[in-house]
């Protein structure tokens, strides 16, 4: 945390006037069983409203802003991308289909019942104060910064009176830590998707039926595909083999932030 370093804020109504980017380092285990990787996601706030991404998927919002279509991107899902407006808190969870692309997104409704707890420890140069939550059936343990009027965090996760700093949950699968602070004058990195809205069960539904056939959309659009390497050469790969294969990464990235919403995959 020696590198950190945080840009202070002192008026409220000057947060809703600036594009600042908040960096995170992500420490997770996609699965439970496995060892910790390590990622960094993005929260851009601009003006009344925000979104938290990993670095790629803020990039490939980058290009579809620029060029229009979507790059090539994972064959899971991804599911910590969320969006959010900071005056009417309300909280959104973005959702692409891996495989056609298709835009969603599921209204985080659920109350955070945030309780503030005495200990105080220093991070970086911010005095912060504990605090903890409940969210997705696990226990989460914030250290956030009161001096700062932005009451924002990563992910889904804000409305303490300050700034979240940092934020793990107890079973050590999940680790935000905030790691650097910049600010903008420009918000060409600010793309918010725009989607259908769906609930829970159909987001559910959506993984459950990729898994049980990846391709059914592909196929039932009769959109003619091919598999290349990065050189650009055609693989004989067959429906079948990319199938496994992707099945085989669901199952293995299958420890979402969200347990109470979290999907058994069938053999």
């Amino acid at each position: 945390m020696k590198h950190l370093f945080f840009i202070l804020i002192f008026i409220s109504n000057i947060i809703f006037a600036q594009n600042i980017t908040f960096i995170y380092e992500l420490k997770y285990k996609p699965d439970p069983k496995k060892e910790i990787k390590t990622e960094y996601y993005y929260l851009d706030v601009l003006g009344s409203q925000s979104v938290f991404r990993s670095e790629s998927a803020r990039e490939a919002d980058s290009l579809m802003q620029k060029n229009g279509f979507w790059q090539s991107r994972k064959p899971t899902f991804d599911h910590i991308y969320s969006f959010k407006n900071l005056i009417s808190n309300k909280v959104y969870k973005s959702v692409t289909h891996p495989a056609m692309y298709d835009l969603y997104y599921v209204n985080i409704d659920d109350k955070l019942e945030w309780q503030i707890l005495p200990e105080k420890k220093k991070i970086g140069d911010m005095e912060c104060q504990k605090a903890s939550v409940q969210y997705g059936n696990r226990n989460w343990i914030a250290w956030f910064d009161a001096k700062n009027p932005l009451h924002e965090g990563p992910y889904i996760f804000h409305g303490l009176p300050g700034f979240i700093v940092n934020i793990s949950d107890e079973k050590g699968e999940y680790n935000f830590s905030l790691i650097r602070t910049k600010r903008s004058d420009k918000n060409n990195m600010f793309y918010v998707r725009k989607g259908k809205e769906i609930s829970w069960d159909a987001y559910k539904k959506l993984q459950s039926d990729y898994y049980n056939d990846p391709f059914a959309e592909v196929k039932a659009r009769g959109i003619k595909t091919k598999v290349g390497d990065t050189n650009g050469n055609t693989l004989d790969v067959s429906f079948k083999q990319m199938a496994e294969s992707i099945q085989k990464q669901m199952k293995e990235n299958n420890n979402p932030v969200e347990l109470d919403k979290r999907v058994e995959f069938k053999n």
